[in-house]
């Protein structure tokens, strides 16, 4: 079987160059790399991605200028998934993952760990999902990319890919020492710090605006864009994307307070606002309270 796995990382850096040139032919902006601040160390690497619209799968792997096994979560939508890309997702090299299966999470598990066992790398997006929150740099990641690389030995790359100036611009980040820590939970909090700095920093880059001159459904009409080209369900990826124990949002209380069915922004827009409106009115007491124990501090 390891021979086998190697014959087919070996195989794969042969076509990598022209499968790169194809990725980025085939995308509709221009694809600008950064930065590489990832040095090579003879380890296999698991590079760990954000995850914000259909083209981030492969314009970051025509960045990486090597072949890099991506992980793909399907979730029974696999037949539904363009022919071209099809084509493209399996000279590149992938591992299909049902997440709604035990047998599928087992089999991606033991194909990732044979890849980089073998010196081949991955490229996964820990966040389980697209990023679709208006306001959170990076969510919340599973400590699954820390326990994989345990196992291995391999490195941890941190990659964030965002649109700017009408680009694909990718930052692609030092090694993670993820061997400092003792506890995964405190790892992969600190791999997602990681993540969002090279997010605020693709930020930063962008052009200032005028609130007032953007329109109020400018940010549901580029999402609903996006999502026309996805090929799956948005809201069943949305609920088997990770959520921290014990970690439960306003909008969530709220909802269930008020009656409401918690949705989010790509699956029903009108019900995520009325949620909103109720965050926003729970928020102002809390923000003026939080303003006089300050001024309290000062006096």
């Amino acid at each position: 079987m390891s021979k086998i796995v190697r014959y087919s990382i070996f195989w794969r850096q042969l076509i990598r160059k022209p499968l790169s040139f194809t990725f980025g032919k085939t995308l509709k902006h221009k694809i600008r790399l950064l930065r590489n601040n990832a040095r090579p160390n003879g380890k296999p690497t698991i590079y760990a991605a954000t995850h914000v619209f259909y083209d981030d799968i492969p314009a970051i792997l025509y960045c990486l200028k090597k072949s890099a096994y991506l992980l793909l979560a399907v979730e029974g939508h696999e037949n539904s998934i363009k022919t071209f890309d099809k084509c493209g997702l399996f000279l590149n090299g992938v591992i299909i993952l049902d997440r709604n299966e035990k047998t599928s999470r087992e089999n991606a598990t033991s194909n990732m760990i044979k890849i980089l066992q073998n010196n081949g790398d991955i490229l996964i997006f820990p966040e389980g999902h697209w990023n679709l929150s208006p306001n959170l740099l990076v969510k919340p990641l599973s400590w699954g990319v820390i326990r994989l690389a345990e196992q291995t030995g391999a490195n941890i790359v941190p990659i964030a890919i965002d649109l700017v100036n009408d680009e694909y611009c990718v930052l692609i980040g030092e090694c993670f020492d993820y061997d400092r820590y003792s506890d995964k939970v405190e790892a992969v909090k600190s791999l997602r710090d990681k993540m969002a700095t090279l997010v605020w920093e693709l930020y930063e880059m962008k052009p200032m605006l005028c609130r007032a001159e953007i329109s109020e459904k400018y940010w549901t009409d580029y999402i609903q864009n996006e999502l026309a080209r996805a090929p799956h369900d948005q809201e069943s990826d949305e609920c088997l994307s990770f959520q921290p124990k014990g970690e439960i949002s306003l909008g969530e209380v709220l909802a269930d307070m008020y009656g409401l069915e918690y949705k989010n922004i790509a699956v029903d827009y009108e019900q995520y606002q009325r949620i909103m409106r109720l965050v926003d009115r729970w928020n102002k007491p809390l923000k003026f309270l939080m303003q006089q124990e300050k001024l309290k501090g000062k006096l």
